[in-house]
């Protein structure tokens, strides 16, 4: 279980087999159970943050995830606790900007080799 932004993004996954799903509790909505349709846990936390955002600043999920491609999040290095949801390196500013600072960390490193072995989140939208 990762739980985000005060208990407000709890993300779980209850056995092995199933998928991650997410509980979103933000303030003036009532609570939501979304599936994020994944097994993998880097995936799940994108897409829950992303979920988490359209539902706070009241856009679709689409717009959200538009306006972080091809940008540096901190939660996309491997430096990254997700457990935590902190910097392994103890950087506070990555919580404080929104995980945004990742573009002027120097220790940043997502480890992507291969174009085609990118996750959906960094693909441009066609």
């Amino acid at each position: 279980m990762i739980v985000l932004y005060n208990g407000r993004l709890v993300i779980e996954r209850k056995k092995l087999s199933k998928n991650w799903h997410a509980i979103y509790k933000v303030p003036n909505t009532e609570e939501r159970i979304i599936d994020l349709c994944t097994n993998n846990v880097q995936e799940a936390f994108i897409t829950a943050q992303y979920n988490y955002f359209a539902i706070r600043d009241n856009k679709t999920y689409e717009e959200v995830a538009e306006s972080f491609v091809g940008k540096l999040k901190c939660w996309s290095c491997i430096h990254w606790l997700a457990r935590t949801n902190e910097c392994s390196f103890g950087f506070p500013e990555a919580l404080q900007v929104r995980g945004q600072y990742a573009q002027r960390c120097g220790l940043y490193d997502d480890c992507v080799r291969v174009k085609n072995d990118l996750p959906f989140w960094y693909l441009p939208a066609a």
